[in-house]
């Protein structure tokens, strides 16, 4: 199974389509950090001028804290796609190159091999999360420095310092756990195709669906809302709850949890019934 995963790993940083989103999160990353750097204050001003109505506001607004935080929130809509790139080509892309049938003449089952394309997409989804999160924080740390988060969200929450690293490390985890349920649909829909342009844009195609039907929150939707995987994809933000919720966090785990599960489950039965024809 080792033997395996390092197979699948060697393939998967041996394409450029793997460094694309490494690529991207590091433009988009700078873009925002640079453009906050030059123009921060006046929109932060705007942001806060009813606030300092209300608050006395002292020391730097702008920082590392708050920097990681706007990121996340616009990072967590990008990252599936960038995912999709590699997890959508795992199985699509060698059978349409033709390579997955040397793959299955060694004498490993088909499960052991879908389970280690699985767990390779698994590790390359926590690197460009773990990526994502170091990037925010060390250029964040050089542009702006340390200082207290304020979030705007049901409410004015202001969280020192002190007490934001324990709130960022769950919430990149449960941001990870989201991004592993894209890698298991990916790959599911890897299994039933051949061309490997279908996994990405049938994933993305459901992240979006999903999204909208979300968004929207129509009465015809709201018991169905907490089953949809996509509903979860922004429960990290309980973390930045001044009285944290624990309920809604346990049960967006569970629920990401189950989806990744199924979806691997789907995946690897018919990978195993798949007749490999080219």
């Amino acid at each position: 199974m080792i033997t395996l995963i390092k197979i699948e790993l060697f393939k998967i940083f041996k394409r450029p389509r793997t460094y694309i989103g490494f690529l991207a999160i590091f433009i988009i990353v700078i873009a925002i950090q640079g453009a906050m750097y030059f123009e921060g204050d006046s929109l932060v001003t705007m942001g806060i001028q009813n606030l300092e109505n209300v608050f006395r506001l002292e020391g730097g607004i702008i920082n590392v804290s708050l920097m990681t935080y706007i990121l996340l929130n616009s990072l967590i809509i990008h990252i599936p796609i960038l995912i999709c790139l590699v997890t959508g080509d795992s199985i699509a892309g060698e059978a349409s190159s033709g390579t997955i049938r040397l793959l299955l003449q060694k004498p490993y089952s088909r499960t052991k091999i879908y389970f280690a394309k699985a767990i390779t997409g698994f590790i390359y989804s926590f690197l460009l999360v773990l990526f994502t999160a170091v990037l925010c924080f060390i250029t964040g740390q050089l542009l702006f420095g340390q200082g207290d988060l304020i979030v705007l969200r049901r409410g004015v929450s202001v969280f020192t310092q002190d007490d934001v690293l324990w709130r960022f490390l769950c919430a990149f985890s449960m941001g990870l756990l989201s991004m592993l349920v894209v890698a298991s649909l990916s790959l599911m829909i890897s299994s039933f195709v051949n061309n490997a342009i279908g996994p990405i844009v049938g994933t993305i195609a459901i992240i979006i669906v999903l999204n909208i039907i979300f968004t929207l929150g129509a009465t015809f939707f709201e018991s169905i809302l907490p089953y949809i995987f996509t509903t979860h994809f922004v429960k990290w933000q309980y973390f930045f709850d001044f009285n944290l919720a624990k309920a809604p966090i346990y049960n967006a785990i569970i629920v990401q949890l189950i989806y990744i599960v199924i979806f691997n489950v789907i995946g690897i039965i018919h990978f195993k019934n798949k007749d490999i024809l080219s």
